[in-house]
């Protein structure tokens, strides 16, 4: 009877803390420019100056950045330089929850303007910190399997040193016991470097293939993507800025939750 109520009252204490948790705050960004085009579910402004046009569309927000897709052609004569660092928002920024030392660097005050910078993530800045987690998940895997290689050496080179002694019971269940726990810390150790692989595997797959990438484009080309930026909570309303070239395109978009605490 007292584990029942033991188990009733931890049943119910959870209930309690995961009632009290809270979702995360969401946004969602409209164009105030009146000429829009709606294409597959997102709504395009665009703007074309110096021969070069520029559509931009709202796609969503997730863990704090603001996810836009941006399509840049080039109708010149001249190449043109597409840098997703370069994107950016002016604001009196208070992002949302703690921000990682990253986010934070792509964040500048103007002083002039006495103004806060809000730069769009650099997906080659990303793809390079992938290829480090994934170089130390490697080193890691490397010394746990030789970690995992010598305990079993020094398990085998054991068992053949006591080859015709009289062993007790203990010491031969002891002996099955390590050769159990190396073998579960060889599986353990695959899994995490195979989950651990997967996980930047995928992460890189996006940065490298869905993102808007830095490119020369060339006259008569054009290049699409998402663009990446963190999120200013307390904003009613960003100025996008998109450079392409010695040409600064500008969009302007309402923001609003539609979830909030």
């Amino acid at each position: 009877m007292r584990h029942s109520i033991i188990a009733i009252g931890a049943f119910v204490m959870a209930a309690l803390l995961w009632g009290c948790a809270e979702p995360e705050m969401l946004f969602h960004a409209t164009p105030t420019a009146p000429n829009t085009v709606w294409y597959s579910g997102r709504e395009y402004v665009s703007e074309t100056k110096d021969s070069i046009t520029v559509s931009v569309a709202f796609e969503n927000e997730i863990n704090r950045t603001m996810t836009f897709y941006a399509v840049v052609g080039n109708l010149g004569s001249d190449t043109v330089l597409v840098a997703p660092e370069k994107i950016y928002y002016a604001g009196h920024v208070n992002m949302i929850g703690p921000v990682t030392d990253y986010e934070t660097m792509r964040v500048t005050y103007d002083t002039v303007n006495r103004t806060d910078i809000v730069h769009a993530l650099d997906p080659e800045s990303e793809l390079q910190a992938l290829d480090r987690q994934q170089a130390q998940a490697s080193a890691a895997y490397a010394n746990q399997t030789g970690l995992n290689s010598a305990a079993a050496i020094l398990n085998i080179v054991g068992a053949v040193s006591t080859i015709g002694q009289n062993k007790t019971r203990e010491e031969r269940h002891q002996e099955e016991r390590n050769r159990r726990e190396v073998s579960r810390s060889q599986t353990e150790n695959n899994e995490n470097y195979s989950i651990q692989s997967t996980s930047i595997a995928e992460q890189r797959a996006y940065w490298a293939n869905a993102m808007l990438r830095k490119t020369t484009l060339f006259p008569g080309s054009a290049i699409g993507g998402n663009l990446r930026i963190p999120v200013d909570k307390d904003a009613g309303s960003i100025t996008l800025y998109i450079p392409i070239g010695a040409t600064t395109f500008s969009f302007d978009f309402n923001q609003k939750p539609l979830l909030t605490r």
